[in-house]
């Protein structure tokens, strides 16, 4: 599947890097509830790894903080300048810039994903960043982010049928379902099963009461997987954590891919580009 193939179905990663706590604050949990895939990076120094990883992604790049206005402005130059990032959209989203320095940053940098001040009010900001992901078709196809979690010994889901408790791995989860390691011994439970009135599903060692319905068992690699689907009615403060577990561990596995690249050394403040 080649990356344009990718991105049309799993749509495209969303990248914050260096953006100001009050931004932060305006689009984390409206973006979750809309259910794009977004990333929250804290330190230019990775940034160059991870859009490495990540092409055909969109970037919100803050000027604001760690390097100075020309040095924001020689990093995204050679973003600009080098082939292995051509796919990505970079746009600007500042917190503190005069009107003149932004005409600058326009005049000289490819800026495809737009620029805004923070100043232009909450509700501007946030248009501008929806439109900005919606023409560059950063969803996909897909309706709901979707995390794997068949490593995070802290995740699982139990229930009791008579005096048997069943215990078991959830592979990956979204907002609406997840799909279940079925181990072979326990096939024979999900016999004629459509639903689990009360289960407990288990995220960072909490646990949460739902029910679930049951939506297709199939072979998998060590027994079976199910698929089920969260029934309607959960509370509001259960998707909200939800999503907060997805996009964690979607960050987790983001930095995981890049953990063994060096860090970004250069001085952008003092290179001439």
């Amino acid at each position: 599947m080649t990356q344009e193939e990718k991105s049309k179905i799993f749509g495209k990663k969303v990248f914050f890097v260096t953006q100001s706590r009050k931004l932060i604050n305006l689009i984390k949990d409206r973006l979750l509830t809309l259910e794009y895939e977004f990333y929250i990076i804290e330190d230019y120094k990775f940034l160059k790894n991870i859009l490495s990883e990540n092409p055909d992604s969109i970037c919100f790049i803050s000027p604001d903080f760690q390097l100075k206005r020309e040095g924001w402005h020689n990093l995204i130059i050679s973003l600009n300048s080098d082939s292995e990032y051509s796919s990505t959209k970079i746009g600007i989203i500042s917190d503190g810039m005069r009107q003149s320095e932004l005409d600058q940053f326009q005049a000289r940098l490819t800026l495809e994903a737009g620029l805004i001040l923070v100043d232009d009010g909450d509700d501007e900001v946030f248009r501008f960043i929806i439109k900005t992901l919606d023409k560059f078709q950063a969803k996909g196809m897909r309706q709901y982010v979707r995390a794997n979690c068949g490593s995070d010994s802290s995740s699982g889901i139990f229930w009791t049928e008579g005096n048997t408790m069943y215990k078991m791995r959830v592979l990956d989860i979204s907002s609406v379902g997840i799909a279940i390691d079925i181990p072979e011994k326990f096939h024979h439970v999900f016999n004629g099963k459509t639903g689990i009135e009360h289960c407990t599903l288990i995220l960072n060692k909490k646990e949460y009461r739902l029910a679930l319905d049951i939506k297709m068992i199939k072979p998998g690699r060590n027994g079976y997987i199910g698929i089920a689907m969260f029934r309607m009615g959960i509370p509001k403060k259960l998707l909200d954590t939800i999503r907060a577990y997805i996009s964690s561990q979607l960050t987790n596995d983001l930095f995981e891919t890049i953990a063994k690249r060096p860090a970004d050394r250069t001085d952008y403040n003092e290179i001439a580009l």
